[in-house]
């Protein structure tokens, strides 16, 4: 709470993702990170967060509040970014972003969250990201900061790496190991039952083609 006073936001987070790898099910910590990444205007984490905390505590009329002023405040983020002028309006298009920097292995979660960042919205790329990465690792890089949507990232990545490359080994590897990560459960509870149905159906391939029985990983992830 006294970084959040501080007005130390991005602190304030680093210590609740820290209380909640020891204890994920920390409804104050999911508030006290929440109200964090609200300030930092990162509002898709904080009503992650909140979402996370009501699972937990459906009457919580603190998060509820909150939830509902992010809410309105993530509407009003993706408003004006859909108003933002597009090139060839006459008006100076923004200025195109850097190309990604060049792969390695991270070397903390710090590390792995800013290379997350710039690859997840290509699923080639975080493919390659993956294959990396030693999967070993995962739980210990994502800490108790897994959410649903890295669980799409996830699922888009290894499903160019089957369709493109057949690489069932990584698929396995990588569905087997994320169950084990802080906060999965929770996680999953957020995703949507499309990706859910599209892990599914990598899974049944896995079946099919690494003659593996993928029954338990499926229901690990119903």
């Amino acid at each position: 709470m006294a970084l959040l006073k501080l007005e130390r936001f991005a602190d304030a987070a680093h210590s609740c993702s820290q209380a909640l790898a020891i204890d994920s099910t920390s409804v104050k910590a999911l508030w006290r990170r929440g109200t964090a990444y609200y300030s930092l205007g990162q509002f898709a984490k904080a009503q992650h967060d909140f979402n996370c905390g009501l699972a937990l505590e459906p009457t919580n009329t603190a998060l509820l509040t909150e939830l509902e002023k992010t809410k309105k405040a993530l509407e009003s983020a993706t408003a004006s970014k859909a108003q933002l002028p597009r090139s060839g309006s006459g008006i100076a298009a923004p200025i195109a972003s850097s190309a990604p920097q060049p792969m390695s292995v991270p070397q903390s979660p710090q590390d792995f969250e800013r290379a997350w960042r710039e690859h997840a919205s290509v699923p080639a790329r975080l493919y390659e990201y993956l294959k990396m990465v030693p999967i070993v690792r995962l739980p210990s890089l994502f800490r108790a900061s897994l959410e649903s949507a890295h669980i799409a990232d996830i699922t888009n990545a290894l499903e160019h790496g089957y369709q493109t490359h057949k690489d069932f080994d990584l698929v396995f590897k990588v569905l087997s190991a994320l169950p084990s990560i802080d906060r999965f459960s929770l996680a999953l509870l957020f995703t949507d039952d499309k990706v859910k149905e599209r892990i599914h159906h990598l899974l049944k391939q896995l079946a099919t083609e690494m003659d593996v029985d993928a029954a338990l990983l499926t229901n690990k992830y119903s």
